[in-house]
């Protein structure tokens, strides 16, 4: 439905609009981001305008967001053609179909290969590179880590929208393709992150001392790519 409010500073429409999802939960809760909007997940037995009651309530807070999400610096997507830019462990990448001066990436192809054909291709390396990539810092923080007796893990690779890495009950640890366009330190947090997990399934307290163990200053670098996930 749509919400009608003014902004007192003019940074955000004067109009915008929510979506209310149902969920099995047992407070109202309002998430507001760049790629979702605003969304407002409600238990099952609040009424519809209870939750549009509440989203008046919340009004001044949700502006707030929006407006910060409005001064974002605009966020890289690649255009996938030849000689254009990709990002890999934090540095932009030229992608190309014949070596040459400022060519990082060389791929088989053709001058007038299609936007498609080139996407391929360069997800294709991508998926390589960033599987050699994470088990290797998976092997080598399995060894950093030793003194933790960590039970046995396996690495795997998945493009995911909302987590960068995950762990199962069973040592399978996933984590996220696109985890490997951010620096060496941005990858390494995510993947001690998850190795955590192998000896503690939430983020109790006891969790974050495992952490602070295994990478002290592992705060830093989970800020840092908090910071570079918005601009690419």
């Amino acid at each position: 439905m749509k919400f009608d409010q003014k902004s007192a500073q003019g940074d955000t429409p004067s109009q915008w609009t929510y979506r209310v999802k149902y969920a099995r939960r047992k407070t109202i809760g309002i998430y507001v981001s760049a790629e979702q909007g605003v969304e407002v997940r409600v238990p099952h037995f609040v009424s519809r305008k209870e939750a549009d009651d509440f989203v008046a309530l919340k009004r001044n807070w949700i502006e707030k967001q929006l407006q910060s999400i409005a001064r974002r610096p605009q966020r890289f997507e690649p255009t996938y053609r030849w000689g254009e830019p990709v990002y890999f462990l934090g540095e932009q990448q030229i992608i190309h179909h014949l070596d040459g001066d400022g060519v990082d990436i060389v791929l088989p192809g053709q001058a007038d290969d299609s936007v498609e054909l080139i996407e391929r291709r360069v997800q294709g390396w991508f998926r390589q590179q960033a599987l050699a990539l994470f088990t290797e810092r998976h092997d080598h923080w399995q060894g950093h880590m030793r003194q933790l007796n960590l039970p046995v893990s396996t690495l795997h690779i998945r493009a995911m929208k909302r987590r960068w890495g995950t762990c199962r009950s069973n040592g399978k640890i996933i984590i996220n393709t696109h985890l490997a366009r951010y620096p060496l330190n941005c990858v390494d947090v995510v993947i001690v992150h998850e190795l955590c997990h192998l000896l503690e399934f939430n983020h109790s307290r006891h969790f974050y001392r495992l952490m602070d163990q295994a990478m002290p200053d592992w705060k830093t670098h989970d800020a840092m790519l908090n910071r570079l996930s918005l601009l690419y």
